[in-house]
């Protein structure tokens, strides 16, 4: 077994975190041990239930275009936790990542630190930005704001993409306490961007607390990626007063999005639209653009994710809908299937494999000129696009994908 699948075999294995952690002092003692990595670079930290990803990578490309050195974190991945880390659209390399994540291993034993896996690649990140020597990192939250792992962070620049509600077991039952928790990530005076879900009460009184000047997108928009697009170009023109970034740069950086953010490939889409709010974007964005075009699904969701909410919304508009099972990660299919227990049973099928219940809806969907939409999960999408394209190497580096209609 090579060093690197040492080292991601036992990453994977530390268990998720059953509860948020009240406190941010583990990651404060383990920033300080670290000599304070994230303190040698200046940052913008991304905060948002969707859009957040989009918007971060968005911001680094112009950067990127513009002739800095960026590191980017993002999570989770499609295809292998280097997807997180970045430096000018280059993953860590299997190397980098090896002597990095012993290096925390090491450090987390001396100082008798347990960590989850989301925050030991969060460090792994700051760590490694720092001996890269980048010019400025991006940073997308994970869970929240307030008690994330990113939040120490002291950025020059705030973003809060939107406000839904997911993860209310940790974040709250009601909006207001969710945009709370996000509003955590603002500091003393540093200026942040609301998209227009964003606009909460909460967010408003903590910024006026801590003099923050908030500049906010208003502006409705018919396509998610739009939206995406205006809240990154808003970001970008408040970093103008201290970063040289052409109008070229920008508008360049503008039409790409990460994979799997309804990427269009054929008769296919693939999207990772996983909670309710979500999946309503991605509907409205397939009125949009294909309004003619009859649906069929491919869906598949995590354990911790409102299924039933989501299913609720495909439902109608779908000819079909093919139910997936892959990993203990996601849900079962008699789980999912339970939602749809009152429709017609040809309405639906229920498959063992990711493999499965792809390959059944394209060969359905090619007989009947049907659109393929596979949402849900990260985690069903890069078996999913292997079955789509089987001898197609995929570029692991976080290039992104421009926006291209068919």
């Amino acid at each position: 077994m090579s060093n690197y699948k040492r080292i991601l075999k036992q990453l994977l294995a530390i268990p998720p975190a059953k509860e948020k952690s009240c406190t941010l002092e583990n990651v404060q003692s383990l920033h300080k041990i670290l000599s304070c990595p994230t303190s040698t670079y200046p940052t913008i930290h991304v905060a948002g239930t969707n859009g957040k990803g989009s918007v971060s990578m968005k911001i680094a490309k112009a950067l990127e275009c513009s002739g800095y050195r960026v590191g980017l974190v993002t999570s989770p991945h499609i295809i292998s936790p280097r997807e997180r880390i970045c430096i000018n659209s280059e993953l860590i390399s299997e190397e980098e990542m090896v002597s990095g994540v012993e290096k925390l291993f090491q450090v987390c034993r001396n100082l008798e630190l347990k960590l989850s896996f989301f925050e030991l690649m969060t460090f792994l990140a700051f760590d490694f930005f720092c001996e890269k020597r980048v010019d400025i990192a991006v940073v997308e939250t994970g869970l929240g704001g307030r008690l994330d792992a990113t939040n120490i962070l002291c950025p020059v620049l705030t973003v809060i993409t939107s406000i839904s509600k997911e993860h209310v077991q940790f974040l709250g039952e009601n909006l207001e306490k969710i945009a709370f928790e996000k509003a955590g990530i603002l500091k003393l005076r540093v200026p942040v961007i609301l998209g227009p879900r964003a606009r909460f009460q909460s967010i408003y009184k903590h910024a006026c607390a801590l003099k923050c000047p908030v500049f906010c997108v208003n502006k409705v928009f018919h396509f998610f990626d739009e939206e995406n697009s205006e809240i990154a170009k808003r970001a970008l023109e408040q970093l103008k007063t201290d970063f040289m970034l052409t109008q070229k740069s920008i508008d360049q950086a503008l039409i790409f999005r990460p994979s799997c953010r309804f990427e269009i490939c054929g008769d296919v889409i693939f999207d990772v639209a996983h909670n309710p709010e979500a999946i309503f974007y991605l509907l409205q964005a397939l009125h949009y653009f294909f309004p003619q075009r009859r649906l069929r699904f491919v869906v598949g969701f995590s354990k911790d994710k409102d299924y039933e909410s989501c299913l609720e919304l495909i439902a109608p508009v779908a000819v079909h809908i093919h139910l997936v099972q892959g990993n203990d990660k996601l849900m079962s299919i008699e789980e999912l299937s339970f939602v749809l227990k009152d429709a017609p049973s040809f309405f639906y099928t229920c498959h063992q494999s990711i493999e499965e219940g792809v390959k059944a809806a394209f060969s359905f969907a090619f007989q009947a000129n049907e659109l393929t939409v596979v949402c849900g999960s990260f985690y069903i999408m890069q078996e999913a696009k292997s079955v789509t394209y089987p001898t197609k190497a995929f570029d692991l580096n976080m290039q992104g994908v421009p926006i291209a209609f068919s």
